[in-house]
């Protein structure tokens, strides 16, 4: 009667095993997963630094145009010059 109960325990033994392998390969995906995570979120950031930075240089760019147009003195457009001959009366 010892049989049936001595070969129950050797298989729950086997079959704890492969769980912890299962385990251990869990936390390995898990931790690859955050990498890959934690490197596309390094990325991004670098990004938006970098993509800050020139914001605020097209911004600087854009101000010093604004400026030098508003400095410039508001001069009158040329007088027209016309070309053709001023029309006299015909007389006869």
């Amino acid at each position: 009667m010892n049989l049936p109960s001595f070969h129950a325990s050797r298989i729950t033994h086997h079959a704890s095993r492969p769980r912890r392998r299962q385990s251990g390969s869990a936390v390995i995906v898990v931790m690859a997963l955050l990498t890959i995570i934690m490197v596309y979120v390094a990325s991004n950031l670098r990004t938006i630094n970098s993509l800050g930075r020139e914001l605020k240089l097209l911004e600087r760019q854009q101000i010093r145009r604004l400026q030098a147009v508003t400095q410039t003195p508001n001069i009158p457009p040329a007088a027209t010059i016309s070309t053709n001959p001023v029309s006299r009366p015909i007389t006869n």
